[in-house]
């Protein structure tokens, strides 16, 4: 695992630990005696766009739904790269997500 330091778009700095890679085009710096420190090729925030990518393309497909659920869970995985954003994953090291739909009874 190595260190990726992600800037937000206020300049905020978060580190993100991330499997291997090679350095390639990441700017490097020391970080002590815990190692060194990646620097992520986009902010944060556009890191995190997969998240509404994915959430708004699961909507759209249960809109089509004739009986709108009651209340939608989605839940799915990131992992993140220091040179491109992050990947949706899963526990099993495919992409999966999970989508819990949840009806209730008509009144009577």
């Amino acid at each position: 695992m190595s260190i990726v330091e992600f800037e937000t778009e206020d300049g905020t700095a978060v580190l993100v630990k991330v499997p291997e890679t090679g350095h390639g085009e990441l700017v490097t710096r020391g970080l002590g005696d815990s190692g060194v420190v990646e620097r992520a090729q986009r902010t944060f925030e556009a890191a995190l766009r997969p998240i509404r990518v994915v959430s708004e393309g699961v909507l759209a497909e249960l809109n089509a739904v004739a009986r709108h659920p009651d209340s939608v869970s989605v839940e799915f995985g990131l992992e993140f790269t220091a040179n491109s954003s992050a990947v949706v994953v899963g526990a099993s090291g495919s992409a999966s997500i999970r989508v819990q739909l949840t009806w209730q009874a008509p009144p009577r």
